[in-house]
């Protein structure tokens, strides 16, 4: 069985795990505290966790697009479930695939009863201009605002992950994710920025599949 360290926390902890303390006004004290959130996927049920290829919306020049998230997400995978992840090498003829249930059914893999992770992956970078404006700071020459046209690139990671029972077929979990970031160094690669981009989608789809913390403010009423 797979081991998750993200287990759901007793509801006693919450009384301990009050970060801050402020008081906004004479009548009430704001509480700031970490709520346990429910994994929505229970990993811990299967023998073994596979990642498989990506069904790419458009190819990248750069560098293998697929290679790359399989072999991230693998690690990433193993290092925060503590268990082996196998690499399963699959055609993807188009999106649809995902509701087809026999297709995954019928892949040969080494435990009976695993988890895979697949999805389709688009990834895009593009150069734009953009007016900067210069604001003088307090006690500087009182001449006009500067404006200059700078170029900045920007990329974009959009993934749309599914969770795939192996002995059902059944997708037990599809999102997705899309990241976009700007560089303000024209010559930024896209290899580089690939992986800055993939660690901000890892952040947010394993705080929902393994479940986590998230931070809620709370008010005690004084009378």
């Amino acid at each position: 069985m797979l081991r998750s360290n993200r287990g759901l926390w007793p509801i006693c902890l919450l009384a301990i795990l009050a970060v801050s303390w402020s008081c906004s006004s004479s009548d009430h004290y704001r509480l700031r505290l970490r709520i346990p959130r429910r994994a929505d996927v229970r990993l811990a049920d299967f023998d073994g966790v596979v990642v498989a290829d990506f069904f790419l919306k458009s190819e990248v020049e750069e560098f293998d697009l697929n290679r790359e998230i399989r072999d991230y997400l693998s690690t990433e995978l193993a290092v925060e479930l503590e268990t082996q992840v196998d690499l399963l090498s699959v055609p993807l003829a188009d999106e649809s695939v995902f509701e087809d249930q026999a297709f995954w059914k019928n892949l040969e893999l080494d435990k009976k009863k695993a988890v895979i992770f697949s999805g389709t992956a688009e990834f895009s970078g593009e150069i734009r201009k953009a007016l900067v404006r210069k604001g003088r700071r307090q006690h500087e020459t009182p001449f006009p605002e500067q404006e200059n046209m700078k170029t900045r690139k920007f990329y974009s990671l959009n993934m749309q992950i599914h969770i795939i029972d192996s002995e059902s077929g059944i997708s037990l979990y599809s999102q997705q994710f899309k990241e976009t970031r700007a560089y303000t160094n024209p010559n930024q690669t896209a290899y580089f920025a690939f992986f800055d981009l993939a660690f901000q989608v890892k952040e947010k789809f394993f705080r929902e599949i393994m479940g986590g913390e998230k931070i809620q403010d709370r008010y005690l009423i004084i009378h």
